[in-house]
């Protein structure tokens, strides 16, 4: 009888995404949990690898592999084996990618070389390419692996401590029983929409603190903000309407296998208003939902 392939006990997380946006950082933070890592695994092995799992022939409950566009034939083994790894364990992927301009800055302000500046093509070595062509390149190859992401995770704006402290919160294996991951996150959009929001709602519409000079210096952890924000009977019941909406659709979202959830509160610079609103509906939801984060994204920006 051939073995089943069903490990519910097992757990495989792949790491991909662009060169620059934080792989080494996220399978590091794996490893540091107790993930056997596994760094760049040629294409050619990957079913082989799969066959050794879903055989048992493999021990290792908890297993990360890193995949990236340095092997472009990876793509197309990665979906030709995604059933069958699907249904050998628990299988998560996250994409890790970060805007063209913020790639740019990071790979000259390291002055590593990005890996496929110099990809060849078939037997004919390719004229090595400007830094901008092989990031485009790199996206280019990932399409299809983003397209499988359970998980997107957009470091254009994340340091690599932040990113570091996500993994390790989120993927902790002492978390697997938990509810769902929940971020709240305050905002300017003055300073840009983050591109990692699953939601997010507007609070520009309530009075700001921003045109009181006793206030404008102070932040909305500051109990003055706070109390000039949440003073206001309208902001309150903002607060009770979305606190229901979300304790309302968070459970349907965990049920369809959505286990992270990120919730953005906006004001216009990010400072004030959002800050003192995100405090305090993290209050609200701490108590059910135990692995809520809060984020203040620009509370520190002029």
């Amino acid at each position: 009888m051939s073995p089943s392939l069903s490990n519910p006990q097992s757990k495989i997380i792949i790491v991909s995404g662009m060169a620059g946006s934080g792989k080494s950082v996220a399978l590091r933070a794996l490893e540091d949990l107790g993930f056997h890592c596994v760094d760049n695994l040629p294409a050619l092995l990957l079913s082989g690898f799969i066959d050794a799992f879903t055989e048992h022939r493999f021990h290792a409950p908890l297993v990360a592999l890193a995949l990236d566009a340095r092997d472009r034939k990876m793509p197309a083994e990665l979906m030709a084996c995604w059933e069958k790894l699907n249904s050998a364990a628990s299988l998560e992927l996250i994409f890790l990618e970060a805007n063209d301009d913020v790639l740019l800055n990071r790979f000259r302000e390291t002055r590593r070389v990005h890996p496929l500046t110099n990809e060849s093509q078939g037997n004919s070595p390719k004229k090595s390419q400007s830094l901008a062509d092989a990031i485009t390149l790199d996206a280019e190859i990932l399409r299809p692996v983003r397209s499988l992401a359970t998980r997107v995770i957009d470091t254009t704006k994340i340091s690599t401590q932040m990113l570091r402290q996500t993994i390790l919160h989120d993927y902790a294996p002492s978390a697997e029983h938990l509810e769902m991951a929940v971020q709240l996150v305050s905002f300017g959009f003055k300073h840009g929409t983050p591109a990692d929001l699953d939601t997010l709602f507007d609070v520009r519409c309530f009075p700001n603190p921003h045109y009181s000079e006793e206030l404008r210096p102070l932040t909305g952890l500051s109990d003055e903000v706070s109390g000039f924000v949440l003073g206001d009977s309208r902001v309150q019941e903002f607060i009770e309407k979305t606190h229901n909406l979300l304790t309302f659709l968070l459970p349907l979202y965990r049920s369809e296998g959505k286990r992270y959830f990120s919730v953005g509160i906006g004001c216009t610079g990010g400072k004030h208003r959002s800050v003192a609103i995100v405090e305090a509906l993290g209050k609200r939801l701490r108590p059910i939902m135990p692995k809520l984060k809060i984020e203040h994204r620009h509370f520190d920006k002029e």
